[in-house]
């Protein structure tokens, strides 16, 4: 196998085997969590505007649910269930010694894994994204779409490297430690008014949104939890922390020594 070619061959062998009942209804449900809930939130806006609904006044109740359903939730939740398990899997599965004894196979073995996880959750997200878009129904749709789409783009690449790399450190609590990060880092600690928040995902996410949809009132009001900074910022930010976390993860796997099944 083309050591150039093998994470595309590793991510389409993925992507294959994704097809059975459980994970493609799963990929459903993650389309369909979002949607829900934006088509209850429409429903109660028209029954409380006298079936005078105008997508104008609720845009930013609406663009802020949005984005917490999509970026925030959606994505992570795919993730976690595909990134984070990258080695615990092949560990289980009794694969890994085979992989360990081909030149270069661990990083593009895991580098196909990263792959895999952010397409499988990004196509997910982005039809969620068109379908509450759509529901939405606002005059800045196309912005909006346009937003979320690359919102969700950059949450699953940030956010994937940092799984894969919980994933490669903690293998033996694998989930249990990609939650717990999940939960006190980017649901808790990005909302501290302080210079830790700066270092989580969330935080330049947010910043984002509010620099590409323009809510300037929004960020004026809400600085600790939107940001200041230039788009750039938050983009070089956001670079930075992808490839330090997948270039970590993809170096550690190299030389670390995991137990086959009969070991453990």
């Amino acid at each position: 196998m083309n050591r150039l070619t093998m994470p595309w061959d590793v991510m389409q062998f993925e992507l294959r085997r994704s097809f059975t009942m459980g994970r493609i209804a799963m990929w459903f449900a993650l389309v369909a969590f979002p949607v829900a809930i934006i088509a209850t939130m429409r429903g109660i806006a028209l029954a409380s505007s006298a079936n005078k609904f105008d997508p104008a006044e609720f845009i930013e109740p609406f663009g802020f649910t949005l984005y917490f359903l999509v970026p925030e939730v959606t994505c992570l939740l795919g993730l976690l269930l595909w990134a984070t398990p990258a080695i615990s899997t092949e560990i289980e599965g009794q694969t890994w010694v085979y992989l360990a004894l081909r030149r270069s196979g661990r990083r593009m073995v895991l580098f196909g894994k990263y792959l895999t996880a952010v397409v499988w959750t990004l196509s997910a997200s982005l039809v969620s994204t068109a379908v509450c878009v759509w529901l939405i129904g606002t005059d800045v749709m196309l912005r909006m779409w346009c937003v979320m789409s690359v919102l969700a783009v950059l949450s699953c690449l940030a956010h994937a490297a940092i799984f894969l790399l919980i994933g490669v450190l903690f293998y033996r609590r694998t989930m249990v430690s990609a939650v717990l990060y999940t939960m006190i880092v980017e649901y808790g600690l990005s909302f501290v008014p302080a210079l830790v928040n700066k270092f989580t995902i969330n935080y330049r996410l947010r910043g984002l949104l509010a620099n590409w949809m323009g809510w300037e009132n929004v960020r004026s009001n809400a600085e600790n939890i939107f940001g200041s900074e230039p788009v750039s910022t938050h983009l070089m930010a956001l670079s930075a922390l992808t490839i330090i976390a997948l270039g970590f993860a993809l170096y550690r796997v190299e030389y670390a020594e995991y137990p086959t099944q009969q070991e453990g």
